[in-house]
């Protein structure tokens, strides 16, 4: 019988029990084992049975049904997210292949957890997209769904395909086990650096045997005969050689390593500050022939992406060895290559945000269902994790372009950010501020927000730029203010950098800030054609603490995740600090429901 866990949400007046179950608004896979076997292994599969129903959502096709299960295997995978974590990732090997959710057919496939992401899931999202719009030969493709297994709604994973070679995966000539012949062993080599032991591995010492120790897992071949390992040995030891050359102006290495690919492999890396990038879950792979090279890919785990500041190169203080990169870095042919490939690249680091946008709408919901199974994971303040991961891409991105851009800046304002734009950053402080983003084509800033609203003191919100978080940047071309439009009533002080909001509270807006002639116009639209409502609460979290303020004659509440009411004082009139424990909350007043993240 399928086991509910529940989830209890109060409001002022009553109280609904729900059951956490699938969200309805992504497939669901439904995944049976034998007898109901619990899965505890990564060597070992189960025999077990699927369907995957899509729920008639738009652009997805069921497979199977509940009456007629389809056969498979299962079995764990990963190493820290499968000892790690309560929310297990999985290895699937289907009987026959399928087109599982649009995807090319195949037989196996990964269903991640990433209980490990704290930020919207976004880490290996966005990774694999950059790999993609950059142009990397293949990238995994991978499809949110809510998993059952065994009756259990165990959450929101993500559907992925495995790294393997194959024509529509890594297509290169596949090499047989145990292969002699001198010309067939050159290539079909599909290599990780890893970063566990594995019986399935060689290893060096990096630097000419002085260095890290450096394991390379050969996932293809799987078995190895005494040629093929001593032709993968010798591969990795003279590549390694040519890379730790004193001669930087060498180009030997370049006989070894193809440099457009791991120029474009190593950016996405730098683009997504994956601190782990060459440290493990590093793929490479080589066609057969003598004179082919290592091309590094495809891209796979991002989940070290992001934890940490974004004003240094992935390699430089970074708490994992990056093997290789930082010393390839030195070699100035490297640094030309990669400054060209990232003027070239850029422009296109505007359209993620757009597919970030995408990407979170879609899985709201499920990640509040997800959050109420695994409340000690989960995203279920997604709008919040959605805003911190693009603060942090832009950061890096912006500091990247500090380093390789030495032609004009491509934003003539520089990088522009909005100081308590958003009820959400509760300050004034610029370390949370979100940036906008620059559009060359339309020559204008522009960032979503879900809610705009008054802040203390009529203050607004304001402008400013990355270059002094002292003062505001003087918005304008000419000396003259900043022209508004009349979307909304606002003010502005004499320099112009002051935009205060009325009374009013804009929820799902556009801010764009264009040129119009030699000025600078600054819109703010909303684009859902919802009108603004009264604010009528508003929550603010330090830590420890929440601080409420809600009208005159209003009240407000205070509860936990699981709908039990808080022993403070549980209604609120005007203004008051509540002490609370970190965690999530929920606070209602009148209308408005608000969840809060207490540090």
């Amino acid at each position: 019988m399928k086991r509910f866990i529940l989830f209890i949400v109060a409001t002022l007046s009553a109280v609904s029990i729900l059951a956490v179950s699938p969200s309805g608004t992504l497939p669901v896979f439904y995944i049976n084992t034998e007898n109901g076997t619990p899965i505890t292994s990564k060597e070992d599969y189960l025999t077990a049975t699927y369907h995957l129903d899509a729920l008639g959502l738009e652009g997805y096709t069921s497979i199977g049904s509940a009456e007629a299960p389809l056969p498979m295997q299962i079995k764990g995978r990963g190493n820290y997210t499968w000892t790690g974590f309560k929310k297990k990732p999985y290895r699937l090997k289907l009987d026959s292949k399928q087109p599982l959710l649009g995807m090319k057919k195949s037989k196996h496939f990964g269903l991640l957890a990433n209980a490990d992401d704290n930020l919207g899931f976004l880490r290996n999202a966005v990774g694999f997209e950059v790999s993609r719009q950059i142009g990397l030969a293949w990238t995994p493709s991978q499809r949110p769904v809510e998993v059952v297994l065994n009756g259990d709604y165990i959450g929101l994973y993500f559907l992925t395909e495995l790294i393997r070679v194959d024509k529509d995966r890594v297509n290169i000539t596949e090499q047989a086990d145990e292969e002699t012949d001198a010309d067939a062993i050159t290539g079909g080599w599909l290599v990780e650096i890893d970063n566990y032991d594995d019986p399935a591995q060689i290893g060096i010492k990096e630097n000419r045997g002085y260095g890290e120790y450096m394991r390379f897992t050969h996932k293809s071949p799987e078995v190895l005969s005494s040629q093929q390992r001593d032709y993968l040995l010798n591969l990795v030891t003279q590549a390694d050689a040519a890379i730790y050359t004193e001669d930087k102006s060498s180009t030997e290495w370049q006989n070894y390593i193809d440099i457009d690919e791991l120029v474009k492999f190593y950016i996405t890396q730098e683009v997504t500050d994956n601190g782990e990038s060459f440290h493990g879950s590093c793929y490479w792979h080589k066609e057969r022939g003598a004179d082919t090279k290592m091309i590094f890919g495809p891209v796979w785990d991002f989940g070290n992406s992001f934890w940490r500041s974004c004003d240094k190169f992935i390699y430089e203080g970074s708490n994992f060895h990056q093997h290789w990169i930082g010393e390839i870095a030195k070699f100035p042919a490297f640094q030309d290559a990669v400054k060209a490939k990232w003027v070239d690249f850029m422009p296109q680091l505007a359209s993620i945000e757009q597919y970030i946008y995408d990407f979170t709408s879609k899985i709201a919901s499920a990640a509040v269902s997800d959050a109420e199974r695994w409340p000690e994971y989960g995203n279920a303040d997604i709008a919040n994790a959605r805003d911190r991961y693009i603060n942090k891409l832009l950061a890096k991105a912006d500091w990247l372009n500090s380093q390789w851009n030495e032609g004009e800046d491509p934003s003539p304002l520089g990088s522009l950010y909005m100081v308590g734009a958003s009820s959400v950053l509760g300050s004034w402080q610029p370390a949370d501020a979100p940036q906008l983003f620059y559009n060359s084509e339309s020559q204008s800033y522009f960032r979503h927000f879900d809610r705009i609203s008054q802040l203390n003191d009529n203050r607004g919100f304001k402008i400013i730029d990355r270059r002094s978080w002292s003062g505001c940047f003087e918005m304008c071309s000419n000396g003259n203010p900043l022209v508004l439009n009349e979307d909304y009533v606002v003010s502005t002080t004499v320099g112009g950098s002051n935009i205060t909001m009325n009374e009013e509270v804009v929820e799902n807006v556009d801010v764009t800030l264009r040129q119009v002639g030699d000025n600078w116009v600054l819109r703010i639209s909303d684009p859902s054609g919802v009108e603004p409502v009264k604010n009528d609460i508003a929550v603010t979290a330090a830590p420890g603490a929440i601080t409420i303020t809600v009208p005159q004659g209003f009240t407000a509440s205070i509860y936990t995740l699981s709908g039990s009411s808080i022993s403070a004082p549980e209604h609120i009139d005007g203004t008051c600090t509540v002490a609370v424990a970190p965690g999530f909350y929920i606070v209602k007043a009148g209308t408005r429901t608000a969840k809060v993240l207490v540090p």
